[in-house]
């Protein structure tokens, strides 16, 4: 009777260790490596912050860049504010696009408004721009010839 339970005892055990060896392997197949997961996190957070990209015609003349187009604000109570800041001395201009608040009873509606900036620098200085003081890409439109920037257009801003 004795060799009867150490059979199923012994039975018993090497069952139990059989199913904790393929549950240890089932985890280690199945659990994502630690480059698929920062990976997957990386492409999540990308996602989170899509790209700003904002397009504007470029005119230069006689040594004076001016930029000059048209961009949305999250209200009508919102003001575009577009400056120049030189980085690295005449290496680089930063164009600075900042909205401001200047009421509160609006609507949460995009609204367009038009924006001209000028700076002089050389023709061919490297040209950037922020929004709000996150980094955007901005699309610089060359004019054609006998092209011009019409004032009345971009006042505003």
């Amino acid at each position: 009777m004795n060799h009867r339970i150490n059979t199923k005892v012994i039975t018993l055990v090497a069952l139990l260790v059989l199913v904790a060896i393929a549950l240890f392997v089932y985890t280690l197949v199945s659990a994502p490596s630690p480059s698929d997961v920062s990976s997957e996190a990386a492409i999540e957070e990308f996602d989170e912050t899509p790209e700003i990209i904002l397009s504007a015609k470029h005119q230069y003349i006689d040594g004076i860049h001016t930029i000059a187009g048209v961009s949305e604000v999250p209200t009508r109570c919102h003001r575009l504010i577009t400056e120049p800041f030189f980085v690295g001395g005449m290496e680089r201009v930063e164009i600075r696009f900042n909205t401001l608040l200047e009421g509160e009873a609006c609507p949460s509606e995009y609204f367009e408004v038009p924006f001209r900036v000028s700076f002089e620098a050389p023709e061919n200085i490297d040209i950037s721009a922020t929004w709000n003081g996150d980094t955007i890409r901005l699309n610089l439109i060359p004019l054609q010839p006998g092209e011009t920037l019409e004032d009345e257009i971009y006042i505003k801003g």
